[in-house]
C-alpha cells in the first residue's frame, strides 16, 4: 500500500514539474515571430473598416496630422487637429517637444490614459507616426495609425465632414520612456563599443548617407551605421500603405536587425527615425531607440566622428 501510494505521489509530482516546464517555455517565446506572414503587433494599424468602427466609441480619439488647410476642407468625423510642428521643443527644435508642453496640448485634445489614440497624415505614415512615437515616449501607448492615412480613407469611401468636434480638455501625464529615446553621448558610445548585437540605423536616403546630399555642416553618416530608407518599408503605388510583414522582415534581417538586437534609428530630425521605430515595432524586431537629435544635431557639430 505504502509503495502504491509512493508512486502515486510520484507520478502527481512529475506531471507538475511537466506544467512547469511547459510553461516557461511559453514565457520564453514572448515576442516572438512565430508567423513570418503576420504582423507581430497587427493593432498598431488601423483600416478603413476598423476606425469606422471606433468612431462612435467614447474611449477613442481620432487626431489628423496633415496641415490645417487640409483639415479645415475636409476630415474624419470626429477628428481633431494637432500641429505635426508641435511636436518638437519650441525652444530648441533639434529636440522632442517638452512632457509639460505636450501634456498640455494633447489634454485639451480629450487625451488622457483612459483614451485609444487613432492618428492619420496624409497617406505615408511619415507624421501619424512621429506623433505616435512622441505618445510612445511620454508613456502612453494606447495608440495606433491608419495605414494609408487620410488618401486611403477617401479612396475607400469613408466619411469626411468640415465640422470640428466639441472637445472637453482632461489631464494628461507624462512619464518618459527612456528606453524610447537617446542622447548624442548614448550613440558616441555605442559607436565606440562596436557591438556586433548594435545596429545603428540610418533611414535618410542613400544620397544622405554617403554625403551626397548635404542637409547639414556635414555630410555623411554615424560610423558603422547601416543604410534602409524609411520609404521602403511603403508601397509604392496609390494609395500608399505598409507593405506585408514578410518582406519587412526580410528588409530589416538583411540589414542585421534580429528580434533581440539594439537598434538606434536617426535620420535628420528623428521624424523619419520614428517611422522605422514604429515598422520595427510593427513587425516583432529589433528593440528600439530613436535618436532625438539625428542628423540635425550629429551633422552640425565638430568633435562628431563621420564616415562617408
Amino acid at each position: 500500500m505504502n509503495r502504491i501510494w509512493w508512486l502515486m505521489l510520484s507520478l502527481v509530482a512529475l506531471v507538475a514539474l511537466t506544467a512547469a516546464a511547459c510553461g516557461d517555455d511559453d514565457d520564453d517565446t514572448g515576442g516572438a515571430v512565430t508567423d513570418e506572414s503576420a504582423y507581430s503587433r497587427p493593432e498598431l494599424l488601423e483600416s478603413t473598416e476598423t476606425l469606422t468602427a471606433a468612431l462612435d466609441k467614447d474611449d477613442v480619439v481620432v487626431v489628423d496630422l496633415r496641415s490645417k488647410e487640409a483639415y479645415d476642407e475636409g476630415h474624419v468625423p470626429g477628428a481633431v487637429w494637432y500641429d505635426r510642428t508641435a511636436l518638437k521643443d519650441g525652444e530648441d527644435e533639434t529636440y522632442v517637444i517638452k512632457g509639460d508642453d505636450f501634456a498640455k496640448k494633447v489634454g485639451e485634445l480629450g487625451i488622457d490614459d483612459s483614451k485609444h489614440v487613432i492618428a492619420y497624415d496624409d497617406g505615408n505614415g511619415l507624421w501619424s507616426t512621429r506623433f505616435w512615437w512622441v505618445l510612445r515616449y511620454y508613456g502612453h501607448e494606447e495608440a495606433s495609425v491608419l495605414n494609408g492615412g487620410f488618401a486611403k480613407w477617401k479612396a475607400d469611401g469613408g466619411a469626411v465632414t468640415k465640422d470640428a468636434p466639441s472637445v472637453t480638455a482632461v489631464n494628461f501625464a507624462a512619464a518618459p520612456d527612456e528606453k524610447a529615446i537617446c542622447a548624442l553621448d548614448y550613440v558616441l558610445d555605442k559607436v565606440a563599443e562596436n557591438n556586433d548585437n548594435v545596429v545603428i540605423l540610418d533611414v535618410r536616403s542613400a544620397a544622405e548617407y554617403t554625403g551626397s546630399d548635404v542637409r547639414a555642416d556635414k555630410g555623411g553618416h554615424i560610423p558603422g551605421a547601416v543604410n534602409l530608407d524609411w520609404v521602403t518599408s511603403m508601397t509604392t503605388g496609390e494609395p500608399v500603405v505598409w507593405k506585408d510583414a514578410a518582406t519587412l522582415r526580410k528588409q530589416f534581417r538583411d540589414a542585421g536587425i534580429g528580434e533581440d538586437t539594439e537598434v538606434i534609428t536617426y535620420c535628420q530630425t528623428a521624424v523619419r527615425g520614428a517611422h522605422s521605430f514604429f515598422t520595427l515595432a510593427l513587425v516583432g524586431l529589433g528593440q528600439a531607440r530613436n535618436y532625438d537629435g539625428s542628423w540635425f544635431e550629429w551633422g552640425n557639430r565638430e568633435d562628431t566622428p563621420i564616415e562617408r
